[in-house]
């Protein structure tokens, strides 16, 4: 089976038919206060997550939802809605979206003065054990995309040995699990993002499958399991993208970027100058996977973009530069959150398909 992505808003969301409903994988939704009320009306076979964030613009498209697309196939198979550990997920015979939320004041969490390990890490750690798990299980070898968020990114809790920023600890715990569970393949690592949102638990996405996936890098950055040892003691786990040829579509899934080339911040308190080497870095990213794809597949004017914003004063600046750079109005739904470096003022993810495999050069 192949996959569809459609962009709606929550009220959008909610008046789907049953029929529509049963052919989703997973959503990954912004909402604001109320709309956690009403993101309660969902479906509960439906994985999803539901994160508290502003929605500065494009209320229209603050939900991805990924769906089961059996427009290729003879005969319709029913997805499979299942739990296992704090996991919820749902699966086809190609595609497993799941979801999972873990508290740090959690049960599962050892806060004993003499433990070195942050409650953060710990979190990530067990989140991560159980998805590797899960997906180990149910036979989905290949993961294609992770979304994280996590409160208060760059903050420290003080509560481990070195006092690391938070998005240091969950890199930590990130990557012990990738290496524990023998993920950590280097070179076909997933495409991921990691925000921060004012409150709530570690919450992770996922969308995992059996076809096999390529990982997509920047000829314009080091990739980031190569960072240096000043972005922290253990690299992050991600690739740039992931190309992925799901039945008769080519998927893009790109991480998320930012302003960075080779491993360093530029334009540091210039949001125009971000916003634009942003775009740059993403254009990139696309021209790789076309020049392994063999073609012009991807066209990245096309794509619904997911805009974090550090500052909601800078979002009138951000979609004038988006603007003049397509030369168009895209589609974006724009959400303030923290970025994993804190002189990061925005960043971008996407993700892109192609029609038909059969249509590349």
């Amino acid at each position: 089976m192949g996959i569809q992505i459609e962009y709606l808003s929550l009220a959008e969301l909610k008046s789907q038919p049953l029929a529509w409903q049963n052919k989703v994988l997973g959503l990954v939704s912004f909402v604001d206060a109320a709309g956690v009320y009403e993101a309660q009306k969902i479906n509960g076979q439906i994985p999803g997550i539901f994160l508290g964030a502003s929605v500065l613009s494009g209320a229209e498209s603050a939900s991805e939802i990924l769906l089961s697309d059996e427009s290729s196939m003879d005969t319709k198979q029913p997805l499979i809605s299942g739990e296992q550990g704090q996991i919820r997920y749902r699966c086809n015979g190609d595609l497993l979206f799941g979801v999972i939320s873990l508290d740090e004041a959690s049960e599962l969490i050892i806060t004993s003065p003499g433990n070195p390990f942050s409650a953060l890490q710990q979190a990530t750690e067990i989140a991560y054990q159980q998805i590797f798990t899960l997906l180990d299980d149910l036979g989905f070898p290949n993961v294609y995309r992770f979304w994280n968020y996590m409160a208060n990114i760059n903050g420290s809790d003080g509560d481990d040995q070195q006092n690391l920023e938070r998005y240091r600890q969950f890199n930590i715990g990130r990557k012990n699990v990738f290496v524990k569970m023998g993920r950590e393949h280097g070179q076909q690592l997933p495409a991921a993002c990691a925000l921060g949102l004012k409150g709530g638990p570690l919450t992770i996405a996922f969308l995992a499958g059996k076809a096999p996936a390529i990982a997509i890098e920047n000829p314009r950055q080091v990739k980031a399991y190569n960072y240096p040892e000043q972005y922290g003691p253990r690299t992050p786990s991600f690739s740039r993208a992931t190309l992925v040829h799901i039945e008769q579509k080519a998927c893009l899934f790109i991480s998320g970027t930012a302003s960075i080339v080779g491993h360093e911040t530029l334009h540091a308190e210039d949001i125009t100058g971000q916003t634009q080497e942003t775009l740059v870095n993403l254009e990139a990213v696309v021209s790789e996977a076309n020049r392994v794809q063999g073609g012009a597949v991807f066209d990245l004017s096309n794509a619904c973009f997911r805009v974090y914003v550090r500052h909601a004063a800078d979002l009138d600046s951000i979609r004038e530069t988006m603007r003049n750079h397509f030369s168009h109005q895209v589609q974006a739904v724009f959400v303030q959150a923290d970025i994993c470096r804190e002189e990061l003022l925005i960043e971008i993810e996407a993700t892109l398909q192609q029609t038909s495999i059969a249509h590349a050069a």
